[in-house]
């Protein structure tokens, strides 16, 4: 591990609004300067209110991961957060932890070799009299609920609409393509945050002044994006579909753990929720994780009872390229299309499976390396949103259990390496735990009861 071709400094420049747009600036030393454009799809007040400037800045922080990875600086210059000591805390987290799978991936220092400056702003604070004239009154029976297309928001929107919020469905996109998938896997309107990257991330120089690539935590950049927009209309809450299954890491490395899922991890949705509150105490939308207490087998039993969402949902990541969709719900060849058949192979016939996934996934060949990471019997887990070992194992020794798939060439090919691991008592006690919720403190009490309810 080295910090061979890294560049010196990354800077957040500045950022500005400019016909109903926000436009962020960002400078490497190496690769010069960045810009991104994002459209909320409404107008922002003007003069913009303190809140609101604030909120921007960690918008402006969690954007520049985008562009932060094309030199994987050794500093980053902050324009904001002097006197912010909860947004410090969460931007530190964002460009290390959140970018762990970036820095392990492209064989560079990790825990990575970083230092941060922060600087005071220049814009006038207004008062809290004038955050209140501007902004509207936040509507607690309102709420935005975050729209992937996947399994977690269709549940997330069950319970959301069961407690008796009034919700609006919300994606942030990278192209008009992407939002026409989305568009297609839903039977509600969707609204649509545009992010515009810029044109220059494609082009970047080759072998000789060599750029990184790689995953950036984009939960965090969709969370900030939803807080803005929920602040312009006077959304009560953000509600997103992160599950208490997304804190278990992907690796360790330097006895470090690294997490693909880092920024849906509960650890960092408390670091942001504080960051987000430190810009207006008690004014900002209340956001939130809804299925954070439960497990991905109790989601996919959930999901399992809803065929209208069977029928429209993808949780395989290879369909949304910025290209757009694919030709199908799902690609048959990675870790979540694996992963979503394995979890939702208890609560259904394989008959119904097939008709799903338009083959039997827990069959396919091709599938299989999947399998055996996913089930903890390969190197590691797949670099993918994907629950936990001990969970993918109690669904497979579920399986045993159930007449229709206890023969079932997944099954038999797997089942004896797991039992070297767990007794079957251990994998019983697992799969009922994985049906109760674990504890929450940041979840309203309707939601919470609502999904204890939902059927």
């Amino acid at each position: 591990m080295s910090h061979h071709n890294r560049s010196a400094e990354f800077n957040l420049s500045s950022w500005r609004v400019s016909a109903g747009k926000i436009i962020f600036a960002y400078e490497c030393s190496r690769f010069g300067p960045f810009t991104e454009t994002l459209s909320a799809g409404v107008a922002l007040p003007d003069p913009l209110p303190a809140a609101m400037i604030r909120l921007l800045d960690l918008l402006h922080a969690a954007l520049g991961v985008s562009y932060y990875k094309a030199g994987a600086a050794l500093t980053i210059n902050f324009p904001a957060f002097a006197e912010c000591p909860k947004a410090q805390a969460m931007v530190r987290h964002l460009y290390r932890e959140g970018m762990g799978e970036f820095f392990v991936r492209n064989e560079l220092d990790y825990p990575p070799k970083q230092d941060f400056t922060f600087a005071a702003k220049t814009q006038k604070k207004e008062d809290e009299k004038k955050i209140k004239s501007i902004l509207p009154p936040l509507n607690k029976d309102q709420a935005l609920v975050a729209f992937g297309g996947g399994k977690d928001s269709y549940v997330a929107e069950a319970i959301s609409s069961k407690a008796g919020l009034q919700t609006k469905l919300v994606s942030v996109v990278l192209s008009e393509k992407v939002a026409q998938t989305l568009s297609s896997l839903s039977q509600e309107k969707i609204t649509f945050i545009q992010r515009r990257l810029d044109d220059k991330l494609r082009a970047l120089p080759g072998e000789e002044k060599k750029s990184f690539n790689g995953h950036v935590p984009i939960t965090a950049i969709n969370i900030l994006s939803l807080e803005l927009l929920a602040l312009i209309e006077g959304q009560g809450s953000v509600i997103f579909a992160n599950e208490r299954s997304a804190d278990e890491p992907t690796m360790w490395i330097n006895n470090q753990p690294v997490n693909h899922q880092y920024s849906k991890s509960a650890a960092f949705e408390k670091l942001l929720a504080e960051a987000i509150d430190e810009c207006a105490p008690k004014s900002m939308p209340h956001f939130f994780s809804v299925l954070r207490p439960w497990s991905e087998i109790w989601i996919a039993a959930k999901l399992a009872q809803r065929p209208s969402a069977l029928a429209h949902f993808s949780s395989c990541n290879r369909n949304f390229p910025i290209e757009g969709r694919q030709t199908q719900r799902w690609c048959g060849h990675c870790a979540k299309c694996a992963f979503t058949a394995l979890l939702l192979a208890p609560f259904m016939a394989p008959t119904k499976m097939i008709a799903i996934f338009g083959d039997d996934f827990l069959a396919r060949p091709a599938l299989d390396p999947y399998f055996r990471d996913i089930l903890g019997l390969g190197e590691k887990k797949p670099w993918d949103c994907v629950g936990t070992i001990d969970e993918s194992q109690a669904c497979l020794w579920h399986l045993s259990q159930i007449k229709e798939w206890q023969e079932h060439m997944l099954v038999k090919k797997n089942l004896a390496a797991i039992l070297h691991q767990h007794t079957e008592k251990e994998l019983a006690d697992i799969w009922q735990q994985s049906l109760e919720p674990a504890a929450h403190d940041r979840i309203p009490k309707k939601l919470f009861e609502a999904a204890r309810c939902l059927d």
